[in-house]
């Protein structure tokens, strides 16, 4: 009997000690299995929209973008400049942020709606209704770089349609698969820089560094190709040259999500008493830096 009351302990220990984990493996699961079944029931035929593109001369184009919207001291606007981020169109899209005069007095409680004071964010949606086919990929082209003395994490990405709101709530749990850069303090399973990256319900799934210098401007491509109603490749190019591939669930229709923003991503490595690494999410006041956007289009290509 003192055997099997000393075993518990351990379990219910072992289980406290690892809920972070346990809970990253349980959200991962549970979302993947939510795609599935969304898959399972969607139409077999689709019709994808004509392509679109963006060169950002002078205004946004209102047929790629539906909106954009800042975070910043626990508001959301939809202005061009917002506490301690702005965007501007010159050679391209600049998201510019700036030091946060208010991060120390801010909270960073990420249960405040629509999102922690301390983050400071600028998010565009566009490029929407697209859905790779037996017979087309979705193929989404841009150009990048990010200043040098850049921090916290931006890129260009995949997502399920309808994800984000224009309050900045979250509709839908966060999916996501593209490109983004990590800042030098950040290291999401290791790694930092440029990143191919594959998240379900705001869990990272799979995370590969990229052989690419993220503060020169280089021309990037990330294709979704269908392989069955419930599973994708995820294809990602730079310059031509093909740099990630990786498996992932059907998204349905998506979205495009261009970002900048001030998030420190700590991943802390797997210790003896645990049973995997583990991800801390703070925010930073790092200064002045920028992310830019040369050209963005996207259409669906025939296979």
């Amino acid at each position: 009997m003192k055997l099997i009351h000393l075993s518990l302990l351990f379990l219910l220990a072992s289980l406290g000690l690892n809920y972070r984990q346990l809970y990253s493996t349980l959200a991962i699961h549970k979302e993947s299995r939510r795609l599935e079944r969304l898959a399972i029931s969607s139409a077999d035929e689709y019709q994808n929209p004509e392509p679109l593109e963006d060169n950002f001369e002078e205004k946004l184009s209102p047929d790629f973008w539906k909106f954009s919207i800042i975070n910043g001291a626990g508001k959301v606007s939809h202005a061009d400049t917002w506490h301690a981020a702005a965007m501007t169109l010159q050679d391209g899209l600049n998201i510019n942020h700036i030091p946060d005069l208010e991060f120390p007095r801010e909270s960073g409680d990420m249960t405040h709606q629509p999102a922690a004071e301390r983050y400071n964010n600028l998010t565009l949606i566009g490029g929407r209704g697209y859905r790779p086919t037996p017979t087309s990929d979705v193929v989404l082209q841009f150009s990048s770089r990010a200043s040098g003395n850049f921090y916290g994490t931006a890129g260009v990405s995949f997502q399920p349609l309808g994800t984000l709101g224009e309050d900045g709530v979250f509709i839908k749990p966060f999916d996501m698969f593209g490109f983004s850069v990590a800042g030098n303090e950040s290291s999401i399973q290791g790694v930092n820089g440029a990143l191919c990256y594959l998240a379900l319900n705001w869990m990272p799934v799979k995370v590969n560094a990229l052989p690419v210098d993220p503060y020169s401007w280089h021309d990037y491509e990330i294709r979704l190709h269908w392989i069955n109603k419930k599973q994708w490749q995820g294809i990602l190019s730079v310059d031509g040259e093909k740099l990630c591939e990786m498996s992932m669930p059907s998204f349905g229709p998506v979205e495009v999500h261009v970002w900048s923003d001030n998030s420190l991503v700590l991943h802390r490595p797997k210790r003896w008493w645990e049973i995997a690494p583990s991800m801390d999410l703070k925010f930073q006041d790092g200064g002045n830096k920028e992310f830019s956007v040369g050209y963005i289009r996207i259409f669906a290509a025939a296979r």
